[in-house]
């Protein structure tokens, strides 16, 4: 009993100064756009810069993401497969958005005016991202905007 309370009075103690163990990520840039569809579902596919400044490496898990783009809401949009980040590192990771088909069709018309009238097109995902080590987690909090130019909307299609 007393080596459980000496180790939860431990772990407790060394989690107060919490910014010792854990730095947020920090989310860079998109690259490399592709857009697949399958099943009636839209897969969006792009490289995510993720800068991991942290002393050990983590793994992103399953996780919703609200998308909109050129202002228009495409719903929900979930990542599917855990994606490993490198400690101590800057680098590009995969990440694949599964969403509803139906939603995307009227943010693609959206989308063609934009760049049409000059405003460009912003590619927004919010939300909170789970990643951890085991079984510890925690909700990073996202909230990135891209702006597409020309050449990166025509590579969706």
């Amino acid at each position: 009993m007393k080596n459980l309370i000496l180790l939860c009075s431990l772990f407790f103690g060394l989690t107060a100064n919490a910014g010792f163990f854990y730095k947020d990520l920090e989310f860079l840039s998109m690259e490399n756009f592709s857009i697949e569809r399958k099943h009636g579902n839209i897969h969006v596919g792009f490289d995510y810069v993720i800068k991991n400044p942290n002393w050990y490496g983590l793994v992103i898990k399953p996780s919703s993401l609200k998308l909109t783009v050129a202002d228009v809401d495409c719903g929900w949009v979930r990542i599917e497969d855990p994606i490993k980040i490198k400690r101590k590192s800057k680098a590009g990771y995969p990440f694949v958005l599964i969403g509803d088909g139906s939603k995307f069709v009227e943010s693609a018309f959206t989308s063609i005016w934009f760049l049409i009238t000059g405003s460009g097109v912003d590619f927004n995902l919010k939300g909170k991202l789970k990643a951890g080590i085991a079984c510890f987690s925690k909700k990073w909090p996202m909230d990135y905007t891209y702006a597409m130019n020309f050449e990166d909307f025509l590579s969706l299609f």
